[in-house]
């Protein structure tokens, strides 16, 4: 009996020593790829702190360019503020490439964190079927025969110590990592959504690409039409403010004027197809974001400079893009210029407000045309020298504008949200 109780006890040692070797394995089987991990993390690193000094070099620009734009005094100021903003769009491209390197690195290092921990649940578990089948099999280590005569597994694992903490150390682990998966595939989504983003600053970095060859296309433009001297460049922007002085004028005049012959007539309104009242609000002169231009020009933008307040906004827009009716009404006038003078669009809402549309390289409308929100009226344009541009214009963009019936600007952003430049 001495000897079967001895032999009894050398096999729960054994099995003592089996299963807490098994516990252990459990505990350490595992292994999380860190070398790419922080590869990874060294990548984003340096990424973050180059995008953090090229922002510090965009902030600083941008406060000097809009000291440079106030004080625009002679055609040297306004060579140097259009080299200031060519330079700002160089800044800004590398900025948003660096974001989007960033950004694909954290992507890059969630999508392995993944894989790991994919992994790790695949070991643990193939380590709980092995522990468990050692335990069946291994006839060295007959644990049913060494706890208290048990019949069947589970009333082994319910009766054994060490059984029942490699079970509850199995299920937390594995309950553990399902979690930390979960949390990781959610980080994913969210880095996913942030690539889309960057598609749209994609999208943005088309734009201001545009605006950089923009940019220096007017450059040379201003000093080709100015010949470089200043009295030349004086003279033309004399001539673009009184250019849009006499279109404000006209569009003034013949609103005033429709208003005597209503009441001459004695109706109110307008009779016939004239009669049109916007009452739904505006909509957006163009389609999808409609951006304030970089070039600046929000509305009585203190920074616009050239010596003239900015009574409407301009708005970021490719030469020859569609711009739409902002509401329903009749054409007050349609002026194609026929040449790089100024072409323009002014809409009569019945309401007691007007929409203007200036820098137009294409008119679809005519004087007496009723439109309703959301119709084609024309396209846009501003490319210094091409039709419809103007005399003086610093680049592609839509002017819009929102004018009471006596001609005074009216702030568009009361009515519709426009979204900042790009920077």
């Amino acid at each position: 009996m001495k000897a079967k109780n001895t032999n009894k006890l050398m096999l729960m040692e054994k099995a003592k020593i089996f299963l807490g070797i098994a516990l252990m394995v459990l505990v350490l089987f595992s292994s999380s790829g860190g070398v790419l991990a922080g590869e990874l993390d060294d990548q984003i690193i340096a990424k973050k702190k180059q995008a953090d000094q090229v922002n510090q070099q965009i902030k600083n620009l941008q406060n000097s360019l809009a000291q440079k734009q106030k004080e625009i005094k002679s055609l040297g100021d306004q060579l140097n503020v259009i080299d200031s903003r060519i330079e700002l769009i160089q800044l800004q491209l590398q900025a948003n490439q660096r974001d989007i390197e960033q950004t694909s690195a954290d992507i890059a290092r969630t999508e392995n964190e993944i894989k790991d921990k994919e992994e790790e649940i695949a070991r643990q578990k193939e380590t709980m079927e092995r522990v468990i089948r050692k335990i069946y099999m291994d006839k060295g280590v007959n644990a049913v025969s060494i706890i208290v005569e048990s019949q069947s597994f589970s009333e082994l694992v319910e009766k054994t110590e060490y059984l029942a903490r490699i079970r509850a150390k199995l299920k937390d682990t594995v309950d553990r990592l399902k979690v930390l998966k979960a949390e990781l595939e959610t980080k994913k989504e969210q880095l996913d959504e942030k690539m889309k983003g960057l598609e749209t600053l994609r999208h943005d970095n088309q734009l201001e690409e545009s605006a950089l060859e923009d940019q220096k296309y007017t450059k040379a433009k201003i000093v080709e039409m100015t010949r470089g001297q200043e009295s030349e460049f004086k003279s033309r922007l004399s001539a673009a403010q009184a250019e849009e002085a006499a279109a404000n004028r006209e569009i003034v005049r013949l609103v005033q004027e429709q208003a005597r012959r209503n009441r001459a007539s004695g109706v109110e309104g307008r009779p016939g197809r004239d009669q049109v009242v916007n009452t739904g609000g505006f909509g957006y002169p163009l389609a999808g974001p409609n951006r304030i231009s970089i070039t600046g020009g929000d509305f009585m933008d203190a920074s616009y400079g050239l010596g003239f307040p900015h009574t409407g906004i301009d708005l970021a827009a490719s030469q020859g893009t569609t711009i739409y009716a902002a509401g329903s009404g009749a054409v007050i006038v349609a002026h194609d210029s026929g040449n790089a003078g100024l072409s323009y669009i002014a809409i009569d809402h019945g309401n007691g407000l007007i929409t203007k549309y200036l820098h137009v390289s294409a008119i679809f409308v005519q004087a007496g045309d009723i439109v309703n929100i959301g119709d084609p009226i024309g396209q846009s344009g501003g490319s210094p020298g091409t039709r419809g541009a103007g005399i003086f214009t610093t680049g592609a963009h839509l002017h819009f504008e929102i004018n009471d019936y006596q001609g005074r600007a009216v702030n568009p952003h009361n009515y519709l949200s426009f979204l900042p430049p790009l920077f």
